[in-house]
Formats: C-alpha cells, sequence, structure tokens
C-alpha cells in the first residue's frame, strides 16, 4: 500500500507539492488562529480585572472621611475618588461641560488622575494626548496639590506645550529631560501633598 502510495506521489508530482504546501499552510493557520485566541483571551481577562478592581476602588472612596483620606495610600486615593467622579460624568449627555460644571476641587482631582494614572507614560504624553480645559485643571491642581519640585516641572511642561506660550523651548532634548527629571523626582512626596489636598477637601470630594 505505501509502495503504491509512494508511486502515486512520483508520478503525480505537482499536485504532491501542492498537497504538500496546503498542509503547511493549514498548520500555520491553526497555529497563528490559535495564538490568536490566546492573545484575545488575555486581552479580555486583563480588561475583566481591571474593571473589577476600578469598581472595587469606586465603592471604597465613594464616600470618604479626612481621617479616612489620611490614612489610605495616595496613588489608590487619587485614582479612586477620581473614578468616582469619572462614572458620574458618563452619565451626562455633555461630558466636557458636565466637568466644567464640577467644583474645583473635584475637576483637580480628575485632572490629576489623567497626568499620573491613566494613560499617559510621561508628563509630555499627559499634554500630548490632552487639551484644555483638562489641562488648565491639572495645572490648578499642580499648583494647590503637588509638592514644590513636581509643580516647578509641571509648570515648566505646562508652558512648552502652551501653543500660546513662544518663551519656553520644546526641543525633543528639552521634552526628554523634563520627563526625565518628573519621573526622578520624589514620588512619596508627590502622594503626601496629593493625599493632604484630598484630605483637605474631603466633604466636597464625596459629595
Amino acid at each position: 500500500m505505501l509502495r503504491n502510495m509512494f508511486a502515486a506521489f512520483a508520478q503525480y508530482r505537482g499536485l504532491t507539492a501542492i498537497l504538500i504546501v496546503a498542509v503547511i499552510l493549514l498548520v500555520f493557520v491553526v497555529i497563528m488562529a490559535s495564538r490568536a485566541v490566546r492573545r484575545h483571551n488575555a486581552a479580555r481577562d486583563a480588561i475583566l480585572e481591571r474593571l473589577k478592581k476600578e469598581e472595587a476602588l469606586r465603592k471604597k472612596y465613594g464616600s470618604f472621611t479626612r481621617e479616612t483620606a489620611l490614612q489610605s495610600d495616595g496613588r489608590e486615593l487619587l485614582h479612586g475618588a477620581a473614578l468616582c467622579i469619572q462614572k458620574a460624568l458618563e452619565k451626562e449627555p455633555d461630558m466636557t461641560a458636565a466637568f466644567t460644571a464640577l467644583p474645583p476641587e473635584k475637576q483637580i482631582v480628575y485632572a490629576l488622575d489623567f497626568v499620573l494614572c491613566e494613560d499617559a507614560e510621561t508628563l509630555s504624553g499627559f499634554f500630548r494626548l490632552n487639551g484644555k480645559p483638562l489641562t488648565s485643571a491639572a495645572l490648578e491642581g499642580a499648583r494647590r496639590a503637588f509638592d514644590a519640585r513636581h509643580l516647578e516641572l509641571f509648570e515648566l511642561g505646562f508652558k512648552m506645550f502652551d501653543p500660546d506660550d513662544e518663551t519656553t523651548s520644546a526641543l525633543p532634548g528639552d521634552v526628554e529631560k523634563l520627563d526625565a527629571d518628573f519621573a526622578a523626582a520624589d514620588e512619596a512626596a508627590l502622594y503626601d501633598s496629593i493625599k493632604r489636598f484630598i484630605a483637605d477637601n474631603a466633604v466636597t470630594l464625596s459629595e
């Protein structure tokens, strides 16, 4: 039987080559499809895990006192309070109008969350991804809630990316240095300062 099979392969070499290529392609497609499914499942699981964590933070910081804020982790407190504000904004037909109608303290917390906890990986990334009124609220937030070093760097970054400011260089080397300096500044001092700001405005932020 094998002899007959090999004889047939030898007789129909072109057809045999096509069959071999088809099998290789099939195996390749199956492997790629399997990898795609695994990537999809991993991405889905990551999203579900993130949503679960965000919902837990909303419950934890939906209402808090000054004392609770002072006992919290600063980064978690900022993100949790901002998530509660975001949930309320998402219910509004015009999120920009709803944002500008918020008390200044809520605008600040929401904006600073975009600077430190959301998509932007660098300070310059925040300015590239966002515009006013979010950047203006973040500037006010930096002035009210940041420690001195982070405030200095944030104000520099704001000037660099302000289209109306022609006095501050935004050359690639300057931007790279800004990002490096901001990342190297004392993070503990930053979140301690933010925590105190949130604690001092707990009543307004918990409403």
